[in-house]
């Protein structure tokens, strides 16, 4: 940029009267900073804004003074003070426009630290209102030349668009005249008008337009619309081939298009609508030179006609079912009542029950003529009850409540958990709750056989872990066991042929045999558990694999035998050929086991001269029969139904969680068999299971 004798003048006077071999003006922009006039200074023309001393200078008010750039921490490592020109001394004053805006500064600077009078700060200040006053006048003087250049591409576009009127008029005086008192109402009218105007050239070019249009292209002042097209204006730009094509028809044809609706896009998103015309601009001769559009927006409208469309639809969707519903109501509920296989209930507005289900009577144990005018919260337990007034009162209010989990007790004291799903009945001015409940035993049930299965698993993990452990001490055990016994052996032979043997030590060698060989046994009673162990981690497979049943039940029989030694007799009959059966042999072990414990626990009493456990097998046609019975107290007739039901048992509480039937029976079920189960109150009971015989 050429130097200018105004500023180059005001910097020279500033070095001068401040004594200071180095002065400049400097104006910034965000990121930068340039030299507008300097005197004493060699390099170059601009900077990085960025930890500036004139970016600290416009952060203040009056004048920036730093005696010292080395010793000030916020300058003492810029590059002007490391290297040339090795600044030291600095002393600046923003420069801002009339409104305000700092626009740059106007400083002294010297190589060597100095201090600062206050003739010199008065000198300074006084130069910066002078270079403020300069900056000022231009400022204005180059607002009026655009507002002049404004003013007659105005006057200009205005001939333009009023040529065609005014082909006829052949004064020239008149013809001015005329065309000043058009622009003057045109100007008048795209001002205040609530419309958006703007016209364009034959190539879609802007041409002009009004200052609402200019808001709507987001842009302060229609000049920044002028020679751009929508392709260059943020707002319009993603909508431009749509505007382009319908410019192009309009002005192919010649015929104008009105009041036809068209979107706009802004660049946060947001979709607008507007009710848009546009006609062809016609030259004297007829000639199509480009077009005029004005469109108004309709968003409001548009959302407000949605609004009330959505409503009446919705209106009327609500008054055609509303009689259909309270019509159905009541056949809706009674059918629920008759044929729901959920538990249902109606009650009253107070909470009472009205009328139930048979489903309801059967889950809870409890009469419909013990139930009706029972209080429905009464039906839960005193911990349990709080949400369910909670729901109702929300019932009453809402219209519509659901619980995911509610507990009612039934009449043997126990829990029925249930998923409920309630609502306000209204017909007429009676005010009825439908209670309608799922009953989650079934998925409660299943919750309890995965913790179980993991049980399972992690006990056979245990098992298996234990049983690596045991091993390899008890193979120590017996190998010196069996060495131990050899060496007596061989000791009582060379003892025997010594005559005159202490009658002690041969007792004593007796006795040695005795203990060698129960430690034997008992070292390979250990073996044999170790190796069930390492059997029994393998339950948690549920693969199907041929299986040997008698195998299985001496497996199973083996780890149950602290169970049953003192508790009842054993007795196996088993068949002399049996064929294999498809099962998972660890969850066949896994039934084994749990009938062999209950029925070694229904024994307790009475010892093993009264108790006899019975295992036997058969082959019946296709199946393998299974029978396992024992002569303990049996199963009293009224429960002998309900003992495969989840969480049902005879056992005291704490004893038993009332799953091992029903898991045992689903297990067989599975492997494609059949569980009975036959019991004699007093006499004992035996299950049979049937499982069918591998093809």
């Amino acid at each position: 940029m050429p130097p200018e004798p105004d500023y180059e003048d005001l910097v020279r006077l500033a070095a001068a009267s401040c004594g200071m071999p180095i002065a400049l003006i400097s104006l910034v922009d965000r990121d930068r900073q340039w030299f507008r006039a300097s005197v004493g200074l060699h390099g170059p023309g601009e900077t990085e804004r960025v930890n500036s001393f004139c970016t600290h200078a416009l952060q203040r008010e009056g004048v920036l003074l730093v005696e010292d750039a080395v010793a000030d921490e916020r300058f003492s490592t810029h590059p002007l003070v490391q290297g040339e020109p090795f600044l030291r001394f600095f002393a600046g004053v923003p420069l801002r426009t009339e409104d305000g805006v700092s626009i740059g500064m106007l400083c002294v600077l010297d190589r060597r630290p100095r201090g600062w009078s206050e003739s010199q700060r008065r000198c300074l200040n006084g130069l910066q209102r002078q270079i403020e006053l300069v900056l000022s006048t231009r400022v204005r003087a180059r607002r009026l030349q655009e507002r002049n250049t404004e003013l007659e591409q105005a006057h200009e576009r205005m001939r333009s668009l009023n040529a065609f009127l005014q082909a006829e008029m052949r004064e020239r005086q008149r013809i001015e005249r005329e065309l000043v008192d058009q622009q003057e109402l045109l100007s008048s009218i795209l001002a205040h008008i609530p419309h958006s105007v703007f016209w364009k050239d034959r190539h879609s070019v802007f041409l002009g337009c009004n200052q609402q249009f200019a808001r709507d292209m987001g842009v302060s002042s229609p000049l920044e619309v002028l020679g751009r097209t929508d392709f260059e204006l943020p707002v319009s730009s993603p909508n431009a081939d749509t505007y382009r094509r319908i410019d192009r028809e309009v002005m192919e044809s010649g015929v104008p298009r009105l009041t036809y609706e068209e979107s706009l896009q802004s660049p946060d998103g947001k979709v607008s609508w507007f009710l848009t015309s546009k006609v062809p601009l016609k030259d004297s001769e007829g000639v199509v030179q480009g077009l005029v559009g004005i469109y108004v927006d309709i968003s409001e409208r548009r959302r407000q006609e949605a609004t009330l469309q959505e409503t009446k639809e919705l209106i009327e969707r609500h008054a055609a079912h509303l009689e259909e519903q309270v019509l159905e109501a009541h056949e809706r509920t009674l059918h629920l009542m008759e044929h729901s296989r959920e538990v249902v209930f109606v009650l009253d507005a107070a909470g009472n029950v009205l009328e139930v289900n048979p489903v309801a009577e059967r889950l809870l144990g409890i009469s419909r003529e013990q139930l009706l005018g029972t209080s429905f919260e009464a039906l839960a337990s005193e911990d349990e009850r709080r949400p369910l007034q909670r729901m109702l009162t929300d019932l009453r209010v809402r219209g519509t409540v659901r619980l995911e989990e509610q507990g009612l007790r039934s009449a043997n004291g126990g829990r029925v958990a249930l998923g409920i799903a309630a609502s306000l009945q209204v017909s007429g001015t009676a005010r009825r709750l439908l209670i309608v409940g799922d009953d989650l035993t079934e998925k409660r049930r299943l919750e309890q056989q995965n913790i179980q299965n993991d049980r399972l698993a992690s006990m056979g993990a245990l098992a298996a872990g234990i049983a690596h452990e045991i091993n390899n001490p008890t193979s120590y055990v017996l190998s010196n066991l069996s060495y131990l016994q050899e060496w007596r052996d061989e000791l009582e032979r060379e003892l025997e042929a010594i005559p005159g043997l202490p009658p002690r030590l041969a007792e004593t060698l007796s006795e040695v045999k005795e203990i060698l060989a129960e430690c034997l046994v008992g070292g390979q009673r250990i073996r044999d558990i170790v190796r069930d162990m390492r059997f029994f981690s393998h339950t948690a497979g549920e693969e199907q694999t041929p299986v040997d049943i008698h195998s299985c039940l001496d497996v199973v029989l083996r780890m149950a035998h602290n169970e049953l030694k003192h508790t009842a007799r054993l007795e196996l009959h088993y068949a002399e050929s049996l064929p294999p059966v498809s099962a998972s042999e660890g969850r066949l072990s896994q039934v084994f086991l749990n009938l062999i414990v209950n029925a070694a626990q229904a024994m307790r009493s009475g010892g093993t001269e009264r108790n006899v456990l019975r295992v036997s097998t058969a082959v019946e046609g296709e199946w393998v029969r299974i029978d396992i019975s024992d002569t303990g107290h049996g199963i009293p007739p009224e429960v002998l139904s309900r003992i495969f039901e989840p969480f049902f048992t005879t056992k005291p509480a704490g004893s038993g969680t009332g799953l091992g039937l029903s898991i045992s029976q689903s297990i067989i079920q599975k492997m494609g068999g059949e569980m009975r189960v036959r019991s004699e109150a007093g006499r004992g009971t035996t299950f049979t299971l049937l499982l069918p015989v591998l093809v």
